[in-house]
């Protein structure tokens, strides 16, 4: 009871700063968009962007994955009386709520979720909707996507046969995805605007974090690459003139927001058999 307290004042925090932060929003520092556009100052807003991604990925993961899900997990075993006892798919015994288990979830599942989380929303924020908005649309977006490929509505997860009802599990992950997304948003912004130019000491706990998201990203090379040619391009558009750079994005916009609307609706007939499946499985 008292773990789930806990997870229930973290999420209860996120969810107060994300109000207090809810007009922050992404963007590049002034001194970024310098008009000097030298390789220098290209690659330190580079790394200022990651310094972004990755403390706006362990807020997330802490304050909002790791408690929400601890959480989730909970209510579906509590509506579970007859799984009482057994093993879900991930090893853990259902209805038992440890230390080391919580722990260990928001270590494996809590971080590398919200690393995901806040990498997603800072290489298409320039796409959405501004603030909580744009997070709530990021949120459903990643569901529709990930969600029934990889976790955590994976129409071959075993768990989905003992825990239940199936409705409650698909409403349980749809609130716990747009609530992410939500919370996301004005972190991601909020951290933005505190951090300062990057400095030779943050090397010290950047390449550490970044060599364990690289790492990460390796088991799924397609969203690697992806990284990297959008790293590429963002130090190739602050290389250019202000007026050039705004006159790509202005006609590049729309041609983008299209293709990621594309590959949303491409995946939504996976996503709804998965819904349909998990619905009639308990």
């Amino acid at each position: 009871m008292l773990l789930m307290l806990a997870c229930g004042a973290l999420l209860a925090a996120a969810g107060w700063l994300a109000w207090r932060w809810r007009r922050q929003v992404l963007t590049l520092p002034p001194w970024a968009v310098t008009a000097d556009r030298d390789a220098t100052t290209a690659l330190r807003a580079l790394a200022w962007l990651l310094a972004v991604v990755l403390l706006s990925g362990i807020v997330v993961g802490l304050l909002v994955v790791g408690p929400a899900g601890r959480i989730a997990m909970r209510l579906l075993a509590a509506t579970s009386p007859d799984a009482q006892g057994r093993i879900t798919d991930a090893g853990e015994v259902v209805g038992e709520i440890t230390v080391d288990g919580t722990a260990g979830f928001f270590v494996f599942v809590g971080l590398p979720f919200g690393l995901g989380v806040a990498l997603a929303y800072v290489l298409v924020s320039w796409l959405l909707p501004r603030g909580p908005a744009g997070g709530a649309v990021l949120g459903i977006a990643l569901l529709v996507v990930f969600g029934s490929a990889l976790d955590p509505l994976r129409q071959d997860n075993p768990d989905f046969d003992i825990l239940g009802p199936g409705w409650l599990s698909v409403v349980t992950f749809a609130a716990m995805a747009l609530v992410t997304g939500v919370l996301t948003a004005p972190v991601v912004g909020r951290l933005g605007a505190a951090l300062a130019e990057p400095r030779l000491w943050w090397g010290v706990w950047m390449l550490p974090l970044g060599l364990a998201a690289t790492a990460g990203l390796l088991a799924v090379p397609a969203a690697l690459i992806l990284v990297v040619l959008a790293a590429a391009g963002f130090v190739a558009a602050l290389l250019v003139s202000p007026a050039r750079r705004e006159a790509v994005w202005h006609r590049s916009r729309r041609v983008l927001q299209a293709l990621l609307a594309a590959v949303v609706a491409v995946t939504v007939p996976g996503f709804v058999s998965a819904v349909a499946s998990i619905v009639g499985s308990a």
